[in-house]
């Protein structure tokens, strides 16, 4: 394997001081129960609340009743939705607790309307307007990094890991190990959640132990929000942002070093078609393969892991979701693999709209989506001091005309200022065996200017062998983003960035080169307050231009203005109406059957759409857009419906209509995007996902059925099925086969831990 060398850039720094916000909790009175003896939890404003031990043993049964739960205090509570800062519908106890090996969480929440309690899904990682206990767990104490665990009535589990202060919302591909049970009587629910200490990333100085928490209580049929701490009402997704959590202390608890090792095995059977020599017909190509490997992660030392992999497998990944495009630029599609999960924030570097330094989708993915067999690598994240620390280096095998090559990646950051302020650097390597290179670097920081006002900076590089003697700024990427991050009043988001037409990051995603892009958003939010038909009202006006860099023409811009409305319940309109302007240089294919000339084109759009709210069990999405499109028309509807018949059968499609006519089109013509998903579980453990997809843009059909048993956390079988269509089989000479690909498989994982 080739050694990388790392050569890390300056280290940024700004020179500000801010003045963080502290929160007061009052407690809020509730009827008086057995387990409230010991009255709400009292603290002091500004510091940690320090968490009590279990004096006694817990059975984890779901139901709250232990004497080691009577000793531990309430935690006061009040809601965030549909009105912030009353005292809840319904009442509700928050406790935590802990021991030498565990941290302890339990809510009992009583219901005066126990049959709407709602149990829509007991579909692992899948939340459909069901009832919940959330908890966000902010273990490494940045204020920016959080493990959200959810959980349902009937025991249903979620993790996730939330990012960027929950400004990307939660990504619930990654995986951890803990235990849940719950208990439904006639006067509510109840939950109990046991998590290890080993199973978090966490910092300790001489014993003690500073996490940051949010606790809240999900009412689905009523749309109400009960949560710990109390927050501002006028911060946007307050539920999603570690720097807004309470910070909680522990005693007594060391940094340890866990050690899980997950080895698998994995056998299936496939069928792909190649063109015969004679090149006349596509003959079948059957394959068997048996695959085995194994992924470690052990605890370096003090919120320090290391994670190795060894013929790495991604089988049981969800399939992508089909996209149609209509742009010029590439598409953007999320990373879904486990390995790329933990603490993937730390590796988080933008210079514009979905233009990143690093993209895990580089590894062991080809532009097509095609898998490339990864030989093995190893990632190291976590916190040393203040440094946030990630070191980043894969292996991957020969694939066609591919070679085989080698991704490296280190990256460093640190709080500056305040909570919420950040600086750090990047670097990023690609290596090919046959000579081929490509490094890149850069610097970027997020600076908390007070209240919810926040500015971020990046500026990126990159070299590779063919770009040698380009200039700096040509071979760079750069951005500013001025922000206001708020639901209620003004809001604001004011974006400059640029990017050289000789910026190439090897282990990146650039959607576009070659412009400087300004953007303005603002919006203003009124939230009416109890006993309004509204929760909250918003307009906004948006104007957005890129320029050519190279002669300082106008390629792109678009204006227009829009207005949201929401419901007590849920329910929410939204309507908008804009003007685009686009410049195409050079003439492009549209889907693969539609010349666009090059030339000046000028569109308006309008738009409407309603969402129902998700404490339904029958819900959907109706989306309406209209106007010009390239000289010519372009009309969209997308439904998007979901119906949870039952808590083990749950039925969820979606359907993407485009009637479209432009000049050289030969008349209108449909582009449709429909899919099907039907998830099944027989309890927690068993489930299905049975997705089926229609691109007629592409004319394919493709499905993807997955069946698991989680035997428990980190212990799985998995039955896998994939299949590709063609649907116009005569397009091409000679004719297509019907089925493209099909792969069936058996995996099984296992955790050993210690």
């Amino acid at each position: 394997m080739t050694r990388l060398k790392y050569l890390l850039p300056f280290v940024i720094f700004f020179t500000l001081q801010f003045v963080p916000h502290q929160y007061v909790m009052g407690a809020v009175a509730v009827e008086q129960t057995a387990l409230q003896d010991t009255g709400p939890v009292a603290q002091t404003p500004g510091e940690p609340l320090s968490i009590q031990r279990l004096t006694g043993p817990v059975v984890m049964d779901g139901r709250v009743n232990e004497e080691a739960w009577v000793a531990i205090p309430p935690l006061p509570v009040t809601t965030y939705e549909p009105v912030a800062g009353l005292t809840p519908s319904e009442e509700t106890e928050f406790r935590v607790a802990y021991d030498d090996d565990y941290i302890y969480f339990s809510m009992r929440g009583w219901d005066s309307d126990p049959d709407g309690i709602r149990i829509n899904s007991l579909y692992r990682d899948r939340l459909s307007g069901d009832d919940v206990f959330h908890i966000l767990l902010d273990s490494w104490n940045d204020y920016e990094s959080a493990i959200g665990f959810t959980i349902t009535p009937s025991g249903a589990k979620r993790d996730g890991l939330v990012s960027g202060d929950g400004q990307g919302g939660m990504n619930a591909d990654f995986m951890t190990y803990w235990d849940v049970e719950t208990h439904v009587d006639d006067l509510g629910w109840q939950a109990e959640v046991r998590i290890p200490f080993s199973s978090l990333g966490y910092q300790d100085d001489n014993g003690r132990v500073v996490m940051g928490l949010y606790l809240q209580r999900g009412i689905s049929r009523k749309n109400e929000r009960i949560t710990f701490p109390e927050v501002q009402d006028n911060i946007a997704m307050a539920y999603f942002r570690p720097s807004l959590a309470q910070r909680i202390s522990f005693e007594g608890i060391y940094s340890r070093r866990p050690l899980h090792i997950t080895p698998y095995v994995a056998g299936g059977v496939g069928r792909d078609y190649q063109l015969n020599s004679s090149q006349t017909a596509y003959e079948p190509l059957n394959s068997r393969d048996l695959e085995a490997g194994v992924d470690i992660k052990y605890g370096l030392g003090n919120n320090l892991n290391l994670d190795l992999t060894i013929n790495t497998d991604f089988a049981q990944v969800e399939a992508d979701d089909q996209q149609v495009n209509l742009t010029r630029f590439d598409l953007f599609f999320p990373e879904k693999r486990q390995f790329f999960q933990e603490r993937s924030g730390i590796f988080s570097f933008e210079t514009g709209t979905d233009t990143r330094l690093f993209h895990s989708r580089r590894i062991g993915l080809t532009d097509t989506g095609d898998q490339v067999r990864i030989l093995g690598g190893g990632r190291v994240t976590g916190r040393i001091g203040d440094w946030d620390v990630g070191v980043l280096n894969m292996q991957t095998d020969r694939y066609g005309s591919i070679p085989a090559e080698n991704f490296g990646v280190v990256r460093f950051r640190r709080e500056v200022f305040n909570p919420g302020s950040w600086a750090g650097v990047m670097a990023a390597s690609r290596l090919d065996m046959e000579g081929g290179w490509n490094f890149s670097y850069g610097a970027d920081g997020l600076i908390r200017l007070g209240g919810e006002d926040f500015l971020s900076l990046s500026v990126a590089h990159s070299l590779d062998e063919e770009d040698m003697g380009n200039r700096f700024l040509s071979g760079s990427s750069m951005q500013m983003i001025w922000e206001r991050r708020s639901r209620q009043g003004l809001n604001w988001l004011t974006r400059l960035s640029r990017t050289g037409d000789s910026y190439n990051p090897g282990t990146g995603f650039v959607p576009r080169r070659d412009y400087m892009q300004a953007s303005q958003d603002l919006e203003y939010g009124w939230m009416p307050g109890v006993g309004s038909a509204l929760q909250i009202f918003t307009i906004g006006i948006n104007g957005e231009g890129f320029w050519r860099e190279s002669n300082g023409q106008l390629e792109s811009a678009e204006a227009g203005a829009s207005l949201r409305a929401v419901t007590p319940l849920g329910d929410s309109f939204d309507a908008s109406v804009s003007g685009h302007f686009e410049e195409v240089p050079f003439g492009f294919t549209l889907l693969n059957r539609t010349n666009i000339p090059a030339g000046e084109y000028r569109f308006m759009r309008v738009s409407a759409g309603y969402q129902m709210g998700a404490g339904r069990l029958f819900r959907t999405r109706i989306q309406g857009d209209s106007g010009t499109f390239y000289g010519g028309w372009r009309h969209t509807i997308t439904v998007s419906p979901t119906w949870n018949l039952s808590r083990h059968l749950e039925l969820e499609a979606s359907w993407l209509y485009n009637m479209v006519d432009v000049p050289g089109s030969d008349g209108w013509f449909d582009v449709h995007l429909a899919r099907v998903r039907v998830r099944t579980a027989l309890d927690t453990r068993l489930s299905s996902n049975a997705f089926v997809q229609l691109n007629s843009a592409a004319r394919v059909v493709t499905a993807n059925v997955r069946i698991r048993y989680n035997i428990r956390d980190g212990n799985d079988i998995w039955f896998v099925y994939n299949e590709g269509f063609n649907t116009e089989r005569d397009r091409l000479n000679p004719r297509l086969p019907l089925s493209d690909v099909r792969t069936v498989m058996i995996k099984y994982t296992h955790t050993f831990h210690r």
